[in-house]
């Protein structure tokens, strides 16, 4: 069976993988990495050091893989409840896309980070073998049959946090029945953010007793307190002042159409007053030359890592000649969010299912979004029906919500208030996870100690 998937991602995903790899460069350089080759933990200085010395001691290690930027986010207060919990545990991080590479190694140091391997099984038993976890946790719905077939073979127990399946996955998965429940069944427990998305998990043939309603860890990530100074600090980096004059719009993880849409839409605001400036920020950097050709024709354009940083201790807005200023630096865009006046979430007028709302509202900030929100339908439906998300149709919407809610900045301000509020009664899924891990790793060192019972001892 293995050898058939095999030749089957040789003709499907292995064409993919290289146009990408070699054209676009969209999967990053490390080629090692992705077909297997990744570092040897035994050989780190980390284990090392908490062997102390013993060159027979090798602790037990969590694998967690996350795909891109948002799955690494969403994971780090389950991750930090785990690790706290659990001191003598190791840590490796997998990514598939680059830039979630780059934010993980921000969080957990680059020793601890690498990318997941290609679903083949040579190449995944190769990563096994180097990584020799001893629990696995995959966030959302990352799982590929080899990865699963060889954590079975390694007897290594794997959880799905966070679990989420949308209707259209579903259907997919089920053309295949004998392989949806393969894999259904290969995961040790789902911890499903919905009873929706657990009944669909079911449905494919996950054992219900696998199976666990325990929240989205995404509302974690809403802070308990706001950083007001960065707030401030961006807003002077953008040459707005921290209250009234110059409004300051952000529209952030744009995709291809929604430039256009957004540009169209500040545009078309009235120029009685300072026009706002507006901070567009494309979800994959590879589009920042077209979308700067697109705003240059709307006004003057600059990128953000071209600004100069304000002084620390300043309070005065720096000098920004731009209208328009393109985003072009990882791991800032929540910063960013909390300088704004008004937010747009990309991936929402574009038929991709919307980026992350919840990371402006928990900011408070009033948030303009796309009818095409099914990545995030759960915490839509609640902040839509708490009437503290805006939703258009269409870029004509769009432009008539910029307008609204720009020209009453006392009702955008409690739409943005009423959105945080609602957000932060939703947390504490991550610490209910980190809780059913821990005793998932309690019984899989059990299951390994009585397996090492009767093995001869090293010499």
């Amino acid at each position: 069976m293995a050898n058939l998937i095999d030749a089957a991602y040789a003709l499907t995903v292995g064409p993919h993988y290289l146009w990408h790899r070699l054209v676009g460069g969209k999967y990053g350089p490390a080629v090692a990495e992705k077909t297997g080759g990744v570092p040897d933990r035994f050989r780190t200085a980390v284990t090392r050091l908490i062997g102390d010395g013993d060159p027979y001691y090798e602790p037990p290690c969590l694998w967690l893989h996350a795909v891109s930027v948002g799955e690494v986010q969403a994971a780090r207060g389950l991750v930090d409840k785990f690790m706290a919990d659990n001191p003598l545990w190791e840590l490796r991080v997998t990514t598939t896309t680059a830039t979630g590479r780059k934010v993980a190694s921000d969080l957990y140091g680059e020793e601890r980070v690498c990318y997941y391997p290609l679903d083949f099984s040579w190449m995944v038993r190769k990563a096994f073998e180097r990584i020799r976890p001893k629990l696995i946790v995959l966030m959302e719905l990352e799982i590929w049959p080899n990865f699963l077939r060889e954590a079975r073979r390694s007897r290594t127990p794997v959880a799905v946090a966070n679990a989420r399946i949308t209707e259209r996955s579903a259907r997919r998965l089920a053309l295949v029945p004998s392989l949806a429940r393969e894999m259904a069944g290969a995961v040790e427990e789902w911890y499903a953010q919905t009873e929706t998305y657990a009944e669909r998990l079911r449905a494919l043939g996950a054992p219900p007793e696998r199976v666990a309603v325990l929240g989205s860890v995404k509302y974690d990530a809403v802070p308990g307190m706001i950083d007001a100074q960065a707030g401030k600090r961006y807003r002077r980096l953008f040459g707005c002042p921290a209250k009234g004059g110059r409004p300051l719009v952000v529209a952030g993880s744009t995709h291809p159409g929604e430039d256009q849409a957004v540009l169209d839409a500040w545009s078309a605001l009235p120029r009685d007053g300072e026009r706002p400036r507006l901070v567009l920020v494309p979800r994959h950097p590879e589009r920042l030359d077209k979308v700067e050709a697109l705003a240059r024709r709307h006004g003057r354009t600059a990128r953000r890592s071209a600004l100069a940083e304000p002084d620390p201790d300043g309070t005065a807005p720096m000098p920004v000649e731009a209208d328009v200023i393109l985003g072009d630096t990882m791991g800032e865009l929540a910063k960013i969010y909390g300088a704004a006046d008004l937010v747009f979430v990309g991936g929402t007028l574009a038929k991709r299912g919307g980026q992350n709302i919840i990371e402006p509202c928990g900011l408070g900030k009033p948030t303009v979004v796309g009818p095409n929100l099914w990545n995030f339908s759960e915490p839509a439906e609640l902040l839509a029906g708490g009437q503290c998300l805006f939703v258009v149709k269409d870029a004509a919407g769009l432009a008539a919500a910029f307008r609204d809610l720009l020209g009453d900045p006392d009702r955008a301000a409690r739409a943005g208030r009423r959105a945080r509020e609602l957000l932060l009664r939703e947390r504490g899924a991550a610490g209910r996870i980190a809780g059913r891990l821990a005793v998932l790793a309690a019984r899989a060192m059990a299951a390994k100690r009585d397996r090492t019972r009767g093995e001869a001892p090293r010499t």
